[in-house]
């Protein structure tokens, strides 16, 4: 085949297979451009999930008569000039492809006033032909309509999903808009009704309301940084661990305005809640990140939807440490909620904990953090993501003193405090004692062992063989001493000292299936900690007596997080009087 310049009108179709892979694309590009136009007011209208129709109205600053013909140009934008530029770029919708390729591809009106014009344009396009171009009255802003998406091309519109699908992936992107920039009212409407509408007050919370509802939007806590204005910084909300989420479509992010996504700064969001959620939950989060614009390249993506850091590393630690130090603050214990009359206090009759926490704008148990000590690294995975924990420095009261009452069920410890009655489950609360102990000592390099009277000696599978060999030097710094016992036995000579008399055999099974799982052993040490301290654990079942479980109160009130386990369960819930009082028909 002859080598050949393709004709304009297939050029145009390609590059709007780049940018324009489904309506929600449409919406994207149309609403970054209000953005940019400096809007105070959106409304998106769609028909049949936007395949049959899309619309976006702006009060923006709109385009000037003699220049919306302009607008449908390749490569034509108002917002660069130079490539010097291209580093430094402070606006949104700057590739110069958007409304041309959308053209390309459907039936396209447009009418647009300048905010300084009496008279404004009305252009329609027909997949990339000019029909019509004439003067119009309207009010200053502008408004688009798409229909018939690739009507002109029957091999992309097959790919389409149902109606719903589309409005699915349309939701979202609009719900991270306005996550956002919440100084901006965003009005969503779909075949007719209103789905949610946000009020463009400036306030992130009020966001929340709409999106996720008042009792979510309560539950949030606040995420800052003190960087000054020209340095990096974050902010935002973040979930209380009682509103996690079983996938990562509630995170959404940020930077300079620009909602973006980037797997490593989701990951260090999620890094952050590590013991305070249990295993496949995830956050609730809406972070603005400020960045300077010469540190972000925004010019990485076709559709704008990823974004590259100059210094990714030391981003991917401020996100990290702030929403660990709002956690670390705000974290409240779970309280007994009463069942509304007539309800029972069974199963899913919401009478218990996790869901109705205090709000965090007054916590129960705040933590007082005053200059606390940066977060050590204890290591780096394979992708060069840093897994950071927040040890213990110094005593802080993040839990009330607490008064023994006694055990219930060899299970839990029943205590007295300021406000109502606490019921301790005493393994979480062992477990969480001890790993902050056990992460403490191996940041200091101060590992205990201890040695077995009798060495115990059990097999490995080839993949756990494998795995011992990659994790072998830190096993044998947290306290291990193993040695070959013939093809795949191992022969265990001392442990760490806080395991005491239990099986060894079965914590490093479990540790080292743990390998084999997250696949970076690197990745694999924070968990390692939690597994030792869980099989270090007083268990349930045991009998404690009244000194025994004093002092572990006491060493729980010492730690940094006492209101979970490593492994995000609770490690106690929480009646107050004033809801024991209302049980008792006491008010």
């Amino acid at each position: 085949m002859l080598i050949q310049v393709l004709p304009d009108s297939v050029a145009a179709r390609i590059a709007a297979g780049e940018v324009i892979e489904r309506p929600a694309s449409v919406v994207k590009e149309l609403v970054e451009n209000s953005f940019d136009a400096g809007a105070t007011r959106i409304r998106v209208d769609l028909i049949d999930g936007g395949r049959e129709s899309i619309s976006v109205r702006d009060d923006g600053s709109g385009i000037e008569a003699d220049e919306l013909e302009l607008a449908f140009e390749r490569f034509a934008t108002s917002k660069l000039s130079s490539d010097d530029e291209l580093m430094g770029i402070d606006t949104l919708g700057f590739r110069g492809e958007a409304l041309p390729s959308i053209a390309s591809v459907a039936i396209v009106e447009m009418q647009s006033t300048a905010r300084d014009s009496d008279v404004g344009m009305d252009i329609l396009l027909e997949f990339g032909e000019k029909r019509k171009s004439e003067q119009v009255g309207a009010p200053a802003g502008t408004s688009i309509t798409v229909r018939s998406l690739f009507q002109n091309v029957p091999a992309r519109k097959r790919f389409l999903s149902s109606a719903s699908g589309e409005l699915s992936r349309i939701h979202s992107v609009l719900t991270n808009f306005a996550l956002a920039r919440p100084d901006v009212a965003i009005e969503f409407v779909a075949d007719g009704t209103t789905r949610w509408a946000t009020g463009g007050t400036g306030t992130l919370r009020d966001v929340i309301v709409t999106l996720h509802g008042a009792e979510t939007a309560s539950l949030m806590l606040e995420v800052t940084t003190d960087a000054d204005e020209s340095e990096m910084g974050v902010s935002g909300l973040v979930g209380s661990p009682s509103i996690s989420r079983g996938n990562r479509n509630f995170i959404s992010l940020n930077v300079n305005g620009r909602w973006f996504q980037n797997r490593r700064i989701s990951y260090a969001i999620e890094q952050a809640y590590h013991g305070f959620l249990a295993g496949r939950r995830f956050p609730i989060a809406a972070l603005a990140l400020r960045i300077p614009h010469g540190d972000v390249d925004v010019n990485v993506h076709p559709t704008k939807a990823e974004v590259k850091f100059l210094r990714e590393q030391a981003v991917f630690g401020m996100v990290q440490k702030a929403v660990r130090q709002a956690l670390l603050d705000h974290a409240p214990i779970p309280m007994v909620v009463p069942p509304r009359a007539g309800e029972g206090m069974g199963p899913g009759s919401g009478g218990i904990a996790g869901t109705a926490v205090p709000t965090m704008a007054n916590p129960l148990w705040p933590n007082p953090l005053v200059n606390p000590a940066p977060p050590q690294s204890m290591a780096t995975s394979d992708e060069g993501i840093t897994n950071e924990f927040i040890a213990p420095t110094t005593p802080r009261a993040t839990l009330p003193v607490l008064r023994l009452l006694g055990q219930a069920h060899e299970t839990y410890l029943i205590a007295e405090g300021p406000d109502g009655l606490y019921m301790i489950d005493q393994h979480a609360a062992h477990e969480r004692v001890l790993f902050e102990e056990i992460v403490a000592k191996a940041n200091a390099s101060d590992p205990e062992s201890q040695h077995l009277l009798v060495p115990e000696t059990f097999d490995l599978s080839p993949d756990q063989e494998q795995a011992l060999i990659k994790v072998a030097d830190q096993l044998a710094q947290m306290g291990f001493a193993l040695e070959e016992f013939g093809p795949r036995a191992i022969l265990v000579r001392a442990v760490p000292r806080v395991l005491g008399d239990k099986s060894a055999s079965k914590a490093l099974l479990e540790m080292l299936d743990g390998v084999i799982e997250l696949v970076s052993p690197d990745a694999w040490t924070e968990r390692t900690y939690a597994t030792l301290a869980c099989h270090s654990s007083v268990t349930a079942g045991r009998r404690m007596n009244d000194d025994e479980a004093r002092e572990l109160l006491k060493r729980l009130e010492a730690t940094e997080q006492p209101n979970t386990c490593p492994h995000g369960r609770p490690t106690m819930i929480h009646m107050s009087e004033s809801a024991m009082a209302r049980e008792f028909q006491r008010t």
